[in-house]
Parts: structure tokens; C-alpha cells; sequence
């Protein structure tokens, strides 16, 4: 289900935020639907829209839900956490301080990770996360990325174990997404995270994975569909029946809903739009209720992200009346394809993912859900560490992710830093391309399964997981 503009008495946008393209994989998916759809009654397929809304039912299963903010372009992990303690090594490699890529040390903003006797620094414009990592809500996961096993330089240079498709932008996407090569049906890890641990999901038509951000692979699951709403929240197919109008349109709607009931695939595709239906009227109502708590978190913070995360958080309010006891959401701020002038590209994007990654833990600590929400990072890949002649940065690999929540065992770092000498032991090329020391997939397997996902069910959820020895990274309580 998509919508667009936004409702009445919604949050005002307070910037730019990036909107997905819709991409085969989605579609692929909904087209699988539908053929599956096609084997059932009409009967079955088009219920009576009078009893649309799903009841609301307390859940047994305690609530947990993840919230993926993907970085869209290739976020400069390089510039994300520098070697405070080791500055000069950084500034071997990128030694245009002040004037390139490169921070000068007085600018970073120290942390001391509480498993490492070391001092790194945070980017300047990260500011607003410095308190979360001391407070402990805030774990930084070194050099992560696409791997298909553990793997070493000689392996790399030897051709062995090499992933396909490095440093290309839709490919690494949709990797980090979760696209299992070869499957006929494209899915993402967190919709199949969803397919095992939402059974406690006792409302239907309410989709376990949200996007707020449109169209994603990493919402699309096996045996269920997400719903995708726009930044706004705003649910363009939720009916007005207060009116005599809108009652109206809301009966010729259900009419045209019972037309042609013997063509399965006009049934297949009435149910979809059904579906839409119930789950718009269900979500519109969680989003148009005031909440005072959440408008006071995010005051005065604006921008496309800070938009999705508001509406996220509204959602995640309301889990209980709308009877979800697991969830994942999707959002999507791009911009970090940072080839020019980087320092000033990446410092206005994170002004606004800072201020807002913070204001949407306020609202959870508030709310007091600040245990059952994990939020964390992705990004396709990072960047080189070599800075070219544009003061900017191109695609490399291995880079950190950031995970927020107060189930995190924050205030740590996880997975080793790499070293930072090009065309040393951790560098795929003679520029600064960080070898993955941990894979996308024990990334999500560690967020997965504290979600619900049973041990057992992982490598369904995620394939390539028994090629690699460790299997949970360990920043989860």
C-alpha cells in the first residue's frame, strides 16, 4: 500500500527526504502474491469492507521491534569514527585536514569504548549521539559489509570467496538488504525475519514490516507483503465515513470490491487492494491521535528522516491497540554518495541524521519502549579512504554501523577496527577499501534474533550464516 501527501494535522516536513524508487524486487514479490492469491475462492478473497478495521487485542508476546535507517549512497565510515589516540595514522592517509576529506583532531568529539583501552573520536556534526554512547544506548559495529564467508587478502587477491558485484551501488543494496543470489523471488532480511518471529502478531491485515520510506527490499518477506506509506504517514486509501460523501464513496468502493468475484485474478487482485484497505484504516488511526509525548522528543528537529522516524514512532506507540507484537520498519535518508566536497556533503547529512536518531530514542525512553526498539544503520558500502581530486571519496567496502536502543550493550565497540594503511593487510585495493571483518549477514543475525527469531531459524532468515564461525557479534542484551 502506498499514499502520498500528507494527512490532515500531520507532523509539517521539515526537509528533504529521500524516496525510494520501486524496484523489480518489490514487484516481483506482489506478482508472486497474486499468483498464490489466484488459487483461492472469490468468496475468500473480497470480505465485506463493513467489518474492515482489525480489533484491537492486548499482546501475551512482549513487544519488540527493529528500525532500520538506511544511509542510501556509501556512507565515509572513515570520517564516521576516527582514531582519536592514533590520529596520525588517519592523517597518513587522508592528509588534507581542514581543507579535504579529512577532520582535523581538534574537531572530533573523543569516546572511549568501554571494552578497549583506546580513545576514538566521533564526527563533529554527530554530536547529538555522544550522550547515548555514554549512557550506554550506543554500540558502533566495526568494518561491516558483503562477505559469503570469512575472508582474508591473499583469499581476495587469489579471486576466492570473492563476493560479486563490489562497489556497485544497486547490487550492494540490495545485498545489505538481504537478497538471497539466486532466489526466484526476491525477499530482504528483515521481511523474513518478520515471516519467523511475527506468529504473536494477533491483528490481521496489520503488516508486521512498515516503510517509510516507499518501496524496499528489506521489508519484503517469504509469506508475508509490507505496507509503505510516505514519510508523512499519511494514508490516502483510509475512507472518511463521518460524511455523507465520504459513506458513499465508501459503498461504491466496497461494491466494485464484489465485481467479477469468478475471474481469480481479478479476485487475487481485489484482495490486495483489501488488504490495503483494512490496513489503512487500522494504521490512520494510530497516526491522527495526538501524542504529546512524542511531538515534545522531536521538537525543533526537522528533515526527511526525522519525518519518517516521527511517524515510526507513532506506530510503534500505538503496537499494543493494534494488536503487533513484533515489527521492523524501513527508513531511507540518501545523499551519501559523497564524490565532491565531501567534508561539506557529509557534515549536512548528518546534520540530520543525528539530531533525529537521537530525538527518536527521547520519544522511546519517554514512552517507556526504549528496551523493545533497536534501531540501527545500514549502508550499501563505505567509502575509500584515499580522497580524490574532487575533495571526495569513492565506493570501497567494509565500514562501522551505529545500533541505538536500551536493549544494546552500548558504550562498546564490536569487531576490530581495521587498519588504516592502504595497501596494508586490511585493504582489498591501494586506495582504502576495508575487507569486511564482519558480514551483513551476522550483523542482522544478532539483530534478528533478539527480535524472536528462533537460533534454529536463522539461516533461513539468513543463508550464508553457517559459513561464518560467529554468528551472533554480541552488542545485543
Amino acid at each position: 500500500m502506498s499514499a502520498t501527501g500528507p494527512p490532515q494535522g500531520a507532523r509539517p516536513p521539515g526537509g528533504s527526504g529521500a524516496q525510494r524508487r520501486s524496484g523489480e524486487p518489490f514487484l516481483a514479490a506482489r506478482r508472486r502474491f497474486l499468483a498464490q492469491a489466484g488459487g483461492l475462492t472469490a468468496a475468500a478473497l473480497v470480505p465485506a469492507l463493513s467489518g474492515i478495521v482489525p480489533l484491537a487485542r492486548a499482546q501475551a508476546t512482549p513487544y519488540r521491534a527493529l528500525v532500520c535507517v538506511f544511509l542510501s549512497g556509501g556512507n565515509d565510515g572513515n570520517n564516521t569514527v576516527v582514531p582519536y589516540d592514533d590520529y596520525a595514522n588517519y592523517a597518513a592517509g587522508r592528509p588534507n585536514g581542514g581543507s579535504g576529506a579529512a577532520l582535523a583532531r581538534g574537531e572530533l568529539l573523543p569516546i572511549a569504548p568501554g571494552n578497549l583501552s583506546r580513545t576514538f573520536g566521533l564526527h563533529p556534526n554527530l554530536a547529538a549521539l555522544v550522550p547515548l554512547f555514554e549512557q550506554r544506548k550506543l554500540a558502533v559495529v566495526n568494518n561491516v559489509g558483503t562477505l559469503v564467508a570469512p575472508l582474508t587478502k591473499a583469499e581476495f587477491l587469489a579471486g576466492s570467496k570473492r563476493p560479486r558485484n563490489l562497489f556497485s551501488h544497486s547490487d550492494q543494496q540490495l545485498t545489505a538488504q538481504g537478497q538471497v543470489p539466486g532466489q526466484a523471488t526476491p525477499t530482504g532480511w528483515g521481511g523474513r525475519a518478520i515471516d519467523t518471529a511475527g506468529g504473536g502478531n494477533a491483528a490481521r491485515g496489520i503488516p508486521g514490516m512498515v516503510s517509510l520510506a516507499g518501496d524496499a527490499l528489506f521489508t519484503v518477506g517469504a509469506t508475508s507483503l509490507p505496507v509503505a506509506l510516505s514519510r508523512y504517514g499519511s494514508l490516502g486509501l483510509a475512507a472518511d465515513r463521518t460524511s455523507d460523501e465520504g459513506r458513499i464513496r465508501y459503498e461504491a468502493f466496497a461494491r466494485i470490491l464484489t465485481l467479477d468475484r469468478d475471474n481469480q485474478l481479478v479476485a487475487a487482485a481485489q484482495e490486495v487492494m483489501a488488504l490495503a484497505v483494512r490496513s489503512s484504516e487500522a494504521l490512520a488511526g494510530a497516526l491522527d491521535d495526538a501524542s504529546p509525548v512524542i511531538d515534545a522528543a522531536f521538537a525543533g528537529v526537522g528533515g526527511g528522516l526525522a519525518d519518517q522516524l516521527y511517524q515510526t514512532a507513532k506506530l510503534i506507540a500505538a503496537h499494543d491497540a493494534l494488536g503487533v507484537a513484533r515489527q521492523g520498519f524501513f527508513t531511507e535518508v540518501g545523499g551519501y554518495d559523497t564524490h565532491n566536497d565531501q567534508r561539506g556533503e557529509l557534515a549536512r547529512r548528518y546534520d540530520e541524521l543525528a539530531p533525529a536518531l537521537a530525538a527518536f530514542q527521547r520519544a522511546l525512553d519517554d514512552l517507556g519502549l526504549a528496551g523493545q526498539v533497536t534501531t540501527f544503520t545500514l549502508s550499501e558500502f563505505n567509502r575509500t579512504f584515499r580522497v580524490n581530486a574532487n575533495a571526495g571519496t569513492d565506493h570501497a567496502w567494509g565500514g562501522p554501523q551505529l545500533v541505538l536502543g536500551g536493549a544494546v550493550r552500548g558504550g562498546t565497540f564490536y569487531g576490530r577496527y581495521p587498519d588504516l594503511t592502504m595497501g596494508g593487510p586490511d585493504d582489498a585495493s591501494d586506495y582504502g577499501a576495508w575487507i569486511p571483518g564482519a558480514s551483513f549477514d551476522q550483523y542482522g543475525a544478532t539483530l534478528a534474533r533478539w527480535l524472536g527469531v528462533p537460533p534454529a531459524q536463522l539461516t533461513q532468515v539468513f543463508p550464508l550464516l553457517a559459513t561464518f564461525p560467529v554468528q551472533d557479534l554480541g552488542f545485543m542484551g
